[in-house]
């Protein structure tokens, strides 16, 4: 094994007591202070102290008592690597303790979900659609509207605007964008003020009313009507730091909406490290009900309303887990249905599972509307 570091020697303490200090860097497991020169059992408890202190410090709430060490494999491209994670006594999230160098290669552009979701390019909104959309989101043009929704089912992205008063000329900026579906999908319905960003994709992107920018939150100026990181939030290793961003971002009186799996729900009692929304190493941190409270007072919010938004596949992909199955190996569910373990009568079971949880606030995904007063 190939360590890198240093060693302090000092030749009058070594006259009287005969030890040098070691300070290891690398690897990042063995990071710590080594005193050699000592009875073997004093160094072993010095370089304990120091690597538990540093691994038991919570990033949320800076909790060191009584936190869990877990690992956890990845699962959804399927190198099975195993990371590290804390699951924090006091406020409960669970965060990642090794941030691998060069993350951006567990995102790649032709195998990570949000950069190949399906694209609708349009010159301007569907006249159609936003009649539609006008309806079931304002109650405006009733007649048409009515008429146009008749065994429609309404997409999430509905609620999401009706929730937060959005209007169609607002300013809105998805952080965490991918390909940047969701904008376009807002853009059909009358939506006109759009913007993405996203650290992770390849290259800028013009669509028109719609702009896809290769930035974090950290590189903006300006205001926005309504701010959104739907599954972007675990991927960032500076919570806080993210929200007050945010807050400096949103005009008064307006959402901050955060869509994220939820820490110490249903899936994470049942499956444990199998859970599938644990994503390592690409969630840094799955925050619970109580961070995510503690995190949005911090940074000035008020979380008006939470949505419990779980989704069955979430289950079929954990169930996967437990039998060794990676998200994108050929016999998932997610890949080949036919070649998948499980019947119709499974994949029924999770719906009703699913919908029994949201109902009862045990899902492992959730909305937390944040107010700026």
């Amino acid at each position: 094994m190939k360590m890198t570091g240093s060693a302090y020697r000092n030749p009058w303490f070594r006259k009287l007591f005969n030890f040098t200090v070691h300070i290891i860097t690398d690897p990042p497991f063995l990071r710590g202070i080594f005193i050699s020169g000592m009875p073997g059992d004093r160094v072993f408890i010095f370089k304990f102290v120091v690597q538990i202190k540093k691994m038991n410090n919570c990033t949320v709430c800076g909790n060191t008592a009584g936190n869990r060490l877990h690992t956890v494999r990845e699962m959804q491209l399927g190198t099975r690597e195993l990371f590290r994670y804390m699951e924090c006594a006091c406020c409960g999230c669970m965060q990642l303790l090794d941030i691998p160098e060069g993350l951006g290669k567990y995102y790649p552009k032709q195998g990570y979900y949000s950069f190949n979701l399906g694209l609708d390019l349009r010159k301007k909104p569907d006249r159609l659609r936003k009649w539609k959309a006008s309806y079931l989101i304002y109650g405006r043009n009733r007649i048409p509207g009515t008429l146009l929704s008749i065994g429609y089912k309404v997409p999430d992205y509905y609620t999401w605007m009706r929730a937060t008063g959005v209007q169609y000329d607002d300013t809105i900026l998805d952080v965490g964008t991918g390909n940047g579906s969701l904008l376009l999908n807002l853009f059909r319905i009358g939506f006109t003020n759009l913007h993405g960003i996203d650290p992770f994709i390849s290259e800028d992107q013009d669509h028109g009313a719609v702009q896809i920018i290769k930035k974090s939150i950290y590189d903006l100026s300006g205001q926005f009507d309504l701010i959104m990181l739907h599954h972007a939030f675990e991927h960032m290793d500076e919570p806080l730091k993210v929200l007050q961003q945010s807050y400096s971002l949103l005009k008064k009186g307006k959402y901050l909406l955060i869509r994220t799996p939820v820490m110490g729900m249903y899936s994470w009692k049942k499956y444990g490290t199998n859970w599938m929304d644990l994503d390592a190493p690409r969630h840094i941190i799955i925050h619970s009900m109580a961070s995510m409270q503690l995190l949005a007072e911090r940074a000035g919010f008020e979380i008006r309303k939470t949505v419990f938004d779980g989704n069955y596949m979430s289950l079929i992909g954990s169930e996967q887990y437990t039998k060794g199955i990676a998200l994108n190996d050929s016999n998932s569910y997610m890949v080949n249905k036919t070649a998948s373990v499980f019947r119709k009568k499974d994949i029924q079971q999770f719906k009703v599972i699913n919908v029994a949880n949201n109902k009862l606030q045990q899902a492992d995904q959730a909305a937390f509307y944040l107010f700026k007063p």
